[in-house]
């Protein structure tokens, strides 16, 4: 019987999970190397050819076409006539970004294959898996510590995950709370950050570039660091928000978190308008590496050289 499933979503980490337990459903682990192959969508003719190719001591072969949206219509009209009448024997695993569900290809292609979704997660979502996380191993967190790491970290599973392990291993079995949070995930890449930021607010480029280098040594993601500078001016909007409403220092802390007792002296410095200049910055960034527009470190570069000007 013909397998075939195309994957769609903006989350390239979900994208990459859904692919792999499709080949886990259909390969044995030895069976993997002589079995399993990724192409580009350039490569659309051998990824057909190996289709039709029989498996190597196996009953199936699993071959995946990523980021098709690129591909030219010659492309898809191959790929169409190919899954009306696909390999017994093979298992096609098409992938796509989220804005190709909108193309009439995208029917096309979705009426021949079973479709799986891998869409961002919301953050109730995300937050929720943190919890399950830990529940499995018998570890208890406290609520204020998973608002830490998805403040810290963003709506970026690949990233929280890593981060997961680490505190598991550290807590030694014990209850994780905020402090476990900022000695693990947060101290090191943050303290960088604030530098980062400092120079930013000091346009001063020489000093911006040497610091992202020194992101870059710490093998920092970029979708890493833009989090941190997101989390850096939500943190701002709500002080400068609290501040408007007269809380005092310590409800201000207490709202906004550990992290705003650093950034209280800096924050009646942002305007309303620079606020709102570096959210629209960081979503443009964001979204150019989401969509491929621009490579990572060059939008990072970008963003920053930006941010200075606002």
């Amino acid at each position: 019987m013909a397998e075939n499933f195309i994957i769609s979503g903006d989350d390239v980490y979900l994208r990459d999970k859904e692919e792999k337990k499709l080949r886990d459903r259909f390969l044995a682990k030895e069976e993997i190397d002589l079995n399993f192959r990724v192409y580009v969508p350039e490569e659309f003719r051998q990824a057909i050819d190996d289709l039709g190719t029989a498996p190597f001591l196996a009953e199936k072969r699993v071959i995946v076409i990523r980021d098709i949206e690129r591909f030219t219509d010659e492309a898809f009209d191959v790929m169409e006539a190919y899954l009306k009448k696909p390999s017994e024997t093979g298992v096609l695993v098409l992938t796509s970004g989220g804005d190709f569900k909108k193309k009439p290809r995208y029917r096309n292609i979705s009426s021949e294959a079973v479709q799986v979704t891998a869409d961002k997660l919301t953050p109730y979502k995300i937050k929720d898996g943190i919890k399950v996380f830990f529940k499995k191993d018998g570890i208890e967190i406290s609520p204020e510590a998973v608002d830490l790491i998805f403040e810290l970290k963003g709506a970026n599973p690949a990233l929280i995950v890593n981060e997961l392990a680490k505190l598991s291993a550290f807590s030694g079995g014990e209850k994780i709370e905020v402090f476990h949070v900022e000695e693990m995930v947060g101290r090191s890449v943050s303290e960088t950050v604030y530098k980062l930021i400092d120079a930013i607010n000091r346009k001063n480029a020489k000093h911006l570039f040497r610091i992202l280098g020194d992101l870059a040594g710490q093998k920092k993601q970029v979708p890493e660091i833009m989090g941190y500078l997101a989390w850096h001016i939500r943190t701002v909007q709500k002080i400068r928000f609290l501040s408007l409403k007269g809380a005092s220092k310590e409800d201000i802390i207490a709202s906004a978190g550990r992290g705003a007792y650093r950034l209280l002296p800096e924050a009646p410095k942002y305007t309303a308008a620079k606020t709102r200049k570096w959210i629209e910055a960081i979503v443009e960034a964001d979204i150019d590496v989401k969509r491929g527009r621009k490579e990572p470190f060059l939008a990072l570069e970008m963003l920053v050289l930006k941010l200075s000007e606002a």
